[in-house]
């Protein structure tokens, strides 16, 4: 009786241990609320100067390879390049429902450029999205404040998924949206 508890309570040791190093262990109290993401935002398509990143259409109908409609399909860290808009100061893009494949889902980075005409484009930034991951119809935003001279065209690439630059995984954005108002 006593080498059979010996052993539960080792097994019961072990199995803590094992989910301990491998951070599934949570404990939770009655005051515990759920962390507010960052960038958490509610989508209002009525907002002044939002609109959609909508790519042109090509002489065959299809839409061009470098470009989109108001949706991201199969995106790696720095696989694509977003339509180029104009804007020059303020710019502010929403993802609207985030869905990973070949991981779970946490974070995706969103990477500004500033195009600058023969020569070499300005990095303006990356900001983290994570709220767009915690469900249907959950929006995340990131917000850009600066000016460069010489270049009046944007765009944005993944910069990394889950922290990462180097993944397998790619990303879906059901909705893009991007805003150059910043009156709102």
């Amino acid at each position: 009786m006593r080498k059979h508890r010996t052993q539960i309570r080792a097994g019961l040791i072990a199995a803590v241990t094992a989910a301990a190093l491998t951070g599934t262990v949570t404990t939770a109290g009655a005051d515990d609320t759920a962390p507010v993401s960052e960038d958490a935002h509610t989508f209002d398509p009525n907002e002044e100067g939002l609109f959609e990143l909508q790519a042109p259409v090509d002489g065959g109908g299809g839409v061009q390879t470098r470009n989109f409609t108001s949706s991201l399909s199969g995106w790696a860290p720095g696989s694509k390049e977003s339509r180029h808009w104009a804007d020059n100061d303020y710019t502010e893009i929403q993802f609207t429902t985030c869905e990973m494949i070949g991981a779970a889902g946490k974070s995706v980075g969103v990477k500004l450029w500033q195009a600058i005409p023969f020569s070499q484009d300005k990095d303006m930034g990356t900001k983290t999205f994570t709220n767009c991951f915690t469900g249907e119809g959950k929006t995340s935003k990131g917000e850009w404040n600066a000016h460069y001279e010489d270049g009046d065209n944007r765009y944005f690439t993944i910069a990394h998924l889950n922290g990462s630059q180097t993944t397998r995984a790619v990303i879906n954005v059901e909705k893009v949206y991007v805003d150059t108002t910043q009156a709102d």
